[in-house]
């Protein structure tokens, strides 16, 4: 029964799609059927993370070039987190592409990377990750390029070859795994001192190349360039979705290799973690100057993920149980601040046309509910209590401290600088849109339509009450944690 949900998980959602598109379905039907269809993809992918059996599937053709689904700890956070995401951004974007001349082509491309991202989340080896995970980069590109004008066009073109060039350094390490007689499987644990002896120094730099590779993907610098570029120009679902559900698979590459493949012990106290670690340091404190310097909201949202993502993989790269659970924890809640706030900003275009920051003042009284979850999850991000963004980042800390080396404390200071950085970039939004000063003239109420303001209200009351009851989470990754290292 497991298996058999595990696989419908994947095709169900990709079928129909196709057949949605086949049938040329339009309007208000198009609708319901894509709704209808990411809703019941959510559901099987629910029942697979929820039950208490364990699935496998196997194709075997060689012990390397094996496919592989398998439902395990890590993968069920992944699918829960895809099952929530996915419905909502689907029920905002039938109201933001009310009026767009091809939303099927979206919602088609929308459907089936859903499918993909079940795929690549039960994946149960390095083959079978780098399957689903090329796809997903295929069918998203799409999704940037929906305008199709010249900007869109342009930045579609710079996330694939950035994405290429990530893709091509984790291939590589699938290469040097299968040369070392590896099979890449997560499950069969890491690969042994035996089978790396006399190319210690090799493996080394290749893994180094392969995480830096998925953490194209997470935004990381040097590597990030793609994410500034492609989120201001593609539809407001998208970049929700690029945001806070497709990035996060570069964390889940870098998760898979750092844990499963290579081995934190193997990896702690080098010089891979000493440069990893100053990356993802780099990255958050770049991606907060960033966004504080931009004044187009959407793109100043970008610059924020940049930053953002990279609290997750500096929690990783701490290598500690404690950092672990940090990055799990802004997994899931950056998912949900991040696609509440581009939600938000997608509702002010669609609403007002308004898209620089210098524009928003007064829209918070003619939107105050757009505004208003837009204000929690600013606060979130900012990591107030008793938000979601609180607790993650304050694991995060300590796992920063709790690796014992005696430059610990920079990690701590980073997170702290960047948060002030957060809220200096958000809250100008919020109080631009709440606060505008007497001289400003408000206009007429044009609040968005219960599509739009539904899931972020969803996503906003998660963001408060998961990070109010946050206890049961953080037993549970803590469990994850030392299963992994």
């Amino acid at each position: 029964m497991m298996n058999s949900l595990m696989v419908l998980s994947i095709v169900l959602p990709i079928a129909l799609a196709i057949v949605w598109r086949c049938a040329r379905l339009r309007g208000k039907a198009l609708s319901c059927a894509t709704v209808g269809t990411i809703l019941l993809s959510a559901g099987l992918v629910t029942a697979c993370a929820l039950a208490r059996e364990t699935g496998e599937i196997s194709v075997r053709w060689t012990d390397m070039l094996t496919l592989c689904l398998r439902v395990d700890g890590v993968s069920r956070v992944y699918l829960l987190l895809i099952a929530v995401i996915w419905p909502g951004v689907g029920l905002y974007a039938t109201e933001y592409l009310e009026h767009d001349p091809h939303p099927g082509r979206f919602y088609l491309f929308y459907t089936v990377t859903q499918g993909v991202l079940h795929g690549l989340s039960m994946s149960g080896n390095l083959v079978t990750f780098y399957m689903f995970y090329e796809a997903m980069t295929l069918l998203t590109v799409p999704l940037v390029l929906h305008n199709m004008d010249k900007e869109a066009v342009a930045a579609a073109i710079k996330y694939l070859v950035y994405s290429v060039i990530g893709a091509s350094a984790a291939l590589i390490g699938i290469f040097f795994v299968g040369s070392v007689g590896g099979t890449g499987d997560f499950a069969a644990g890491i690969l042994t001192a035996e089978q790396l002896a006399g190319r210690e120094s090799l493996a080394m730099a290749i893994f180094f190349a392969v995480l830096i590779g998925f953490g194209v993907k997470a935004g990381m610098f040097p590597l990030h360039g793609w994410l500034p570029t492609a989120h201001p120009v593609a539809p407001a679902p998208a970049s929700a979705v690029l945001s806070g559900v497709i990035t996060k698979m570069g964390v889940l590459g870098v998760m898979r290799v750092l844990f499963s493949v290579v081995g934190a012990d193997r990896i702690r106290g080098t010089w891979v973690q000493m440069t990893l670690l100053s990356l993802s340091m780099l990255t958050v404190l770049m991606g907060s100057l960033l966004a504080l310097k931009e004044k187009k909201l959407k793109k100043r949202l970008a610059y924020s993920s940049v930053s953002q993502v990279s609290y997750v993989l500096f929690g990783l790269f701490t290598l500690t149980e404690l950092g672990f659970v940090g990055a799990m924890l802004h997994v899931v809640f950056h998912s949900l601040m991040k696609n509440t706030l581009f939600m938000g900003a997608g509702s002010i275009i669609h609403k007002t046309g308004k898209t620089r920051v210098e524009e928003m003042e007064g829209l918070g009284r003619q939107m105050p509910w757009t505004y208003a979850f837009f204000t929690v999850a600013s606060l979130g991000l900012i990591g107030i209590p008793p938000t979601g963004g609180f607790i993650s980042k304050w694991n995060l800390a300590e796992g920063a401290l709790a690796t014992g080396m005696s430059v610990s404390w920079i990690g701590p200071t980073v997170l702290l600088i960047s948060a002030v950085l957060t809220a200096a970039y958000l809250l100008t939004v919020v109080i631009k849109g709440c606060f505008p000063g007497e001289s400003v003239t408000i206009g007429p109420r044009c609040e968005a339509g219960w599509r739009m303001l539904v899931p972020m209200g969803i996503y906003a009351a998660l963001i408060v009450g998961m990070g109010i009851c946050s206890g049961g989470i953080i037993q549970y990754l803590e469990q994850l944690a030392r299963t992994l290292m």
